[in-house]
């Protein structure tokens, strides 16, 4: 079930549409996590950053933004304590995918495998048609 348009677009830039992945049943993980926020800090600086990079192409800061694993073209956003997963697509899309709030210093690993997960589910849907559908 494809959700909304306009609930899994996030911001359209000059140069990139940034969405967050939605499953199959319509569910999106980010998003969901975002909602369940108390503090619109985390909310307001993501949105600073995913403009920025929308707008301008890319963000050159490893303190907001940077490849947590090169082999699958992962990224990360980084406002406060929590990261968001995203990775690059054909077409000027940043998809982001799933997130977390961060406890350590490493990068979690159980929530990075997850995030692998959805990228090859997204690619495999969208080459198959299914993904936004007819």
């Amino acid at each position: 079930m494809k959700p909304k348009t306009e609930e899994y677009i996030f911001y359209q830039g000059e140069k990139f549409q940034v969405e967050f992945y939605f499953n199959e049943k319509g569910e999106i993980p980010a998003k969901e996590l975002i909602e369940s926020l108390s503090s619109n800090k985390v909310i307001v600086k993501l949105a600073g950053f995913v403009k920025l990079i929308a707008d301008e192409g890319m963000l050159y800061d490893e303190q907001k933004f940077r490849i947590v694993d090169q082999k699958e073209k992962i990224y990360e956003f980084k406002p406060g304590r929590y990261r968001f997963f995203n990775f690059f697509y054909t077409g000027g899309k940043i998809i982001i995918m799933n997130g977390y709030l961060k406890k350590s210093q490493k990068v979690d690993k159980k929530a990075l495998k997850r995030a692998i997960r959805l990228r090859k589910d997204y690619i495999e849907r969208i080459k198959g048609g299914e993904y936004y559908g007819k």
